[in-house]
C-alpha cells in the first residue's frame, strides 16, 4: 500500500473497526480485488484510492478532465470490477490470501461505492453519481477528512451514502463547491437533504462556519463520552481470546456481539456509554436493562470480584431471555458482565448474544420459570434520562 492508501485504510479501521476492513484484499487470479473492502453484513463498502498530482495546463478545462479521467475513472473502473467479481465469491480473500469473513448473500447485499480521489488540493471541481454501472461517491483531501471524521460509525457512514444515493432519483440541482460543504447542509438539516424545491445553492464556506457554531462544538464534546463504547468494542475485539473476554460459544457469536455493537451510531453510543459508566462505576452489584434507541436491548450485569465465570456467563444469557420477555417488540440482547466496580482492580468482560425474532409460548413459560426461580428482574425499578444530540451550548 502507497501512502495514501494506508491513510485512508487507518480511517476506515478507526471508523468500521480492523475486523471488518481489508487493506488490498484479493481477486480474480490472486490480483488486488480493490484497495479497501469494509464488509458489515448487509453492507460491502468498496473503496479505491488514486492519489493524481494536479498538473496546471493552458486550458483548465483540459487540466480538469486529464485529473478527473486518472483519478476518478480509474477508481470507478477498479470499484465496477471489484463489484462484478464479489458477485461471484463467497467470502473476503486476504491479502495474504486467507479466507475472511463470508460476504452478505446477493439477496440483502447493499453495496457502495467509494472512489478516493486525491491530488487536486481543491483545485478540481469534482462530479460524482453514476459512472456506468452505479452510483459512485467521490471524496478528496478535504470531503474525506470531513465525512470520515464526522461519521466514524458504520451506521452514520452508511445513512449518509444512502442519502446521497437518493438525491440522484430527485430532479434537484446542485450547486456546490465541495462535497464537505454539501455534507455541512445535511448535518445542519438534521441528518437529511432538504426535500422541497429544485434547486440547492450551497454557500462556499459553510463547512468551515458550521464548525464554529456553539450547538456544534456542544455536540463534539458531548461526544467525548461516547467513546467509552468504542472502548469496550476495542476491548472484545482485541481479547477475544484471552481470559479477560469470554463468550458463551463460539467466534461465531462474538462477531455477532461486536457487530451489533459496533452498529450503534455515535448518538446512541453517547447514551449506551453514559448508561454503562454509571451503572459500573456505582458499585452495584446486580443487573440493569437498557433499551437503545437503535432497537437493541442491554443487559449490564455486575458481580463481586472473584465470582465463577461460567456462572457469571450463565446468569447473563438467563437475564438476557428474561429481558427478552419484558420487551416483547424486541429480537436482539445483548449482555455484558463485568466485575463490581473497586478503585485500583481491573476487570473482564462476558458477553452474550441473543437473537429471538420468534417468541414462542414455550419460550414464555422458560422465561417465566428463570424470573421465578432466580429472580431476575422481578422488582423493576424504571429511570428516565434525557439528551440531546445538540445540547444547548449557553
Amino acid at each position: 500500500m502507497n501512502q495514501s492508501e494506508q491513510f485512508v485504510f487507518k480511517l476506515c479501521r478507526r471508523s468500521f473497526l480492523s475486523l471488518w476492513s481489508y487493506a488490498s484484499p484479493r481477486g480474480k487470479g490472486g490480483k488486488e480485488l480493490c484497495d479497501i473492502l469494509v464488509v458489515c453484513d448487509p453492507h460491502v463498502i468498496i473503496f479505491s484510492v488514486k492519489e493524481v498530482n494536479y498538473k496546471e495546463t493552458d486550458d483548465t478545462v483540459v487540466g480538469w478532465e486529464r485529473w478527473r479521467r486518472d483519478a476518478i475513472e480509474e477508481s470507478s473502473r477498479q470499484i465496477y470490477g471489484a463489484e462484478r467479481w464479489l458477485g461471484t465469491a463467497t467470502s473476503v480473500l486476504t491479502m495474504e490470501g486467507e479466507v475472511a469473513l463470508n460476504i452478505p448473500d446477493s439477496s440483502v447485499r447493499r453495496v457502495h461505492r467509494v472512489a478516493v480521489a486525491l491530488g487536486a488540493c481543491g483545485k478540481v471541481p469534482v462530479s460524482v453519481g453514476d459512472m456506468g454501472k452505479g452510483y459512485v461517491h467521490v471524496l478528496d483531501e478535504l470531503s474525506l477528512d470531513a465525512v470520515m471524521s464526522e461519521l466514524d460509525t458504520i451506521t452514520d457512514f452508511v445513512k449518509y451514502l444512502q442519502d446521497k444515493e437518493a438525491l440522484q432519483e430527485r430532479e434537484l440541482q446542485i450547486i456546490a463547491s465541495g462535497e464537505e460543504n454539501l455534507f455541512a447542509v445535511y448535518l445542519h438539516n438534521g441528518r437529511c437533504f432538504p426535500q422541497p424545491g429544485n434547486l440547492l445553492f450551497v454557500d462556499d464556506d459553510l463547512w468551515t462556519t458550521l464548525k464554529l457554531k456553539p450547538e456544534y462544538c456542544a455536540k463534539k464534546e458531548a461526544d467525548k463520552e461516547s467513546y467509552l463504547w468504542d472502548k469496550l468494542i476495542e476491548e472484545f475485539s482485541n481479547n477475544m481470546d484471552k481470559e479477560n473476554v469470554l463468550f458463551k460459544d463460539s467466534a461465531e457469536e462474538f462477531e455477532c456481539v461486536v457487530r451489533v455493537m459496533a452498529k450503534e451510531d455515535r448518538f446512541c453510543r453517547r447514551i449506551l456509554s453514559k448508561c454503562f459508566k454509571e451503572f459500573h462505576q456505582s458499585g452495584y452489584t446486580g443487573a440493569r436493562m437498557v433499551p437503545s434507541p437503535s432497537g437493541v436491548i442491554y443487559v449490564f450485569l455486575a458481580l463481586p470480584h472473584g465470582t465463577n465465570r461460567q456462572c457469571r456467563i450463565a446468569e447473563l444469557a438467563g437475564r438476557s431471555y428474561v429481558a427478552r420477555m419484558l420487551y416483547p417488540g424486541v429480537t436482539q440482547v445483548i449482555g455484558i458482565a463485568t466485575e463490581q466496580y473497586e478503585a485500583n482492580k481491573g476487570s473482564s468482560l462476558d458477553a452474550y448474544y441473543l437473537l429471538k425474532e420468534n417468541w414462542t409460548p414455550e419460550d414464555q413459560t422458560q422465561a417465566e420459570n428463570l424470573q421465578r426461580e432466580f429472580g431476575y428482574f422481578v422488582k423493576l425499578r424504571q429511570s428516565h434520562m434525557s439528551e440531546d444530540e445538540y445540547p444547548n451550548a449557553n
